[in-house]
């Protein structure tokens, strides 16, 4: 009985890596606009060849145009109405550049560019547009929305890898609601195919690593990146609750020579003490000032206040600080906050990656700095 349930379970699994796997080469479908609800929509193609196919609920009817016709520039409301005809969906599908964007409220979106497929659906009184999107172009777009800026392609490089590593493992997270991923910070950020400074580039460094993830014994890793570290890492449980491995707390000087090393922020009295009270801390009795400056220097993932564990993503979060690396000093009625880096402080800091890749490091080194122990394999190896 145990062998026959351990091969039930191995062949569920190994069912499960091929359907990701398959659906990975196909190209993942993105919820795009996903951040907020818009009821108004406009999408042309800008040139070449494309197929238009809208289905009503009665019928379904088929567009084709040309190189040299005439692109309409189409506008959508959330009934979704072709011709007058009020459509189920309606699927655009190009390999040349389609363009799109969105109304919330009086104010349009920017423009941002696709290829491959592109499917309109209403939903309520709201519309969906789910594109389908090669699989490279995908992953070049993600790097580039994550954190394009740099000129160095092995930073790009080390970029794609953990996005695409990201991305098997998170093939079925939206399958019931008929995509894969979205396109905002809940999924990967996406803003369209890449088209940026540095668009070139990133593309060049997504193809030499094509099909490329990073693995601890064999499965796909988290793989864990923010923007600057602050000179320090941090384990995923002292942030949140998981152990992971792979990943280590590291002295990271690569990011102290970033843009967004030091921030400060002021917080009144007032609300400070609010938020610890909530915590069960009798802020009445507790002597702020004091207690800052026996804080030790550096990065602290939690403090103790009145025998109270306080987790410092937490306060993080609460009081929407740039990150938990902070050092504060009581004046008057104000709690000032002079912080260290940008981010939750786990895995790949993105501002330090980014100057390793200019000090000649390879993409491998990159990552083998912050994380331990990987390995790099095709996605047909899992």
């Amino acid at each position: 009985m145990r062998t026959s349930f351990l091969m039930l379970f191995f062949g569920v699994a190994l069912l499960a890596n091929a359907q990701s796997t398959q659906a990975y080469k196909q190209g993942p479908r993105v919820l795009t606009f996903a951040e907020q609800s818009y009821s108004r929509l406009q999408v042309k193609v800008k040139r070449g060849s494309f197929t238009l196919k809208a289905y009503t609920p009665d019928s379904a009817f088929v567009m084709e145009f040309g190189p040299d016709d005439v692109h309409p520039l189409y506008t959508f409301r959330a009934d979704l109405r072709l011709n007058r005809a009020a459509c189920d969906s309606i699927v655009l599908v190009s390999q040349d550049t389609m363009v799109m964007r969105v109304q919330r409220g009086s104010n349009w979106s920017s423009e941002r560019p696709y290829t491959g497929q592109l499917t309109l659906r209403p939903n309520l009184i709201y519309l969906q547009a789910i594109a389908r999107v090669p699989i490279e172009a995908y992953i070049a777009g993600v790097v580039e929305a994550e954190g394009g800026t740099s000129p160095h392609q092995s930073y790009h490089q080390a970029q794609a890898v953990l996005a695409r590593t990201w991305l098997i493992s998170n093939m079925s997270k939206h399958i019931d609601e008929g995509f894969h991923v979205k396109d905002d910070q809940s999924s990967q950020a996406f803003k369209g195919v890449a088209h940026g400074k540095h668009a070139s580039i990133i593309r060049t460094g997504v193809a030499l690593t094509k099909d490329t993830i990073a693995t601890y014994l064999g499965a796909p890793i988290i793989g864990f990146y923010h923007s600057n570290s602050g000179g320090q890492t941090v384990l995923p449980d002292e942030v949140w609750s998981k152990s992971l491995p792979y990943c280590r707390s590291v002295l990271d000087p690569f990011s102290k020579k970033g843009s967004k090393l030091l921030w400060a922020k002021s917080i009144s009295l007032e609300a400070w003490n609010a938020y610890f009270s909530s915590l069960g801390v009798d802020s009445s009795n507790q002597d702020w000032a004091s207690y800052f400056a026996g804080l030790p220097q550096g990065r602290q993932t939690y403090w103790q206040v009145q025998g109270t564990t306080v987790k410092m993503e937490t306060l993080r979060r609460h009081f929407k600080l740039r990150s938990a690396y902070v050092q504060p000093v009581l004046d008057g009625n104000t709690v000032h906050l002079r912080g260290r880096g940008f981010g939750h402080g786990v895995g790949m800091a993105q501002q330090g990656a980014m100057h390793m890749a200019s000090s000649g490091f390879s993409w491998r080194e990159i990552l083998d700095f912050y994380f331990q122990q990987l390995d790099y394999q095709h996605i047909d190896q899992l």
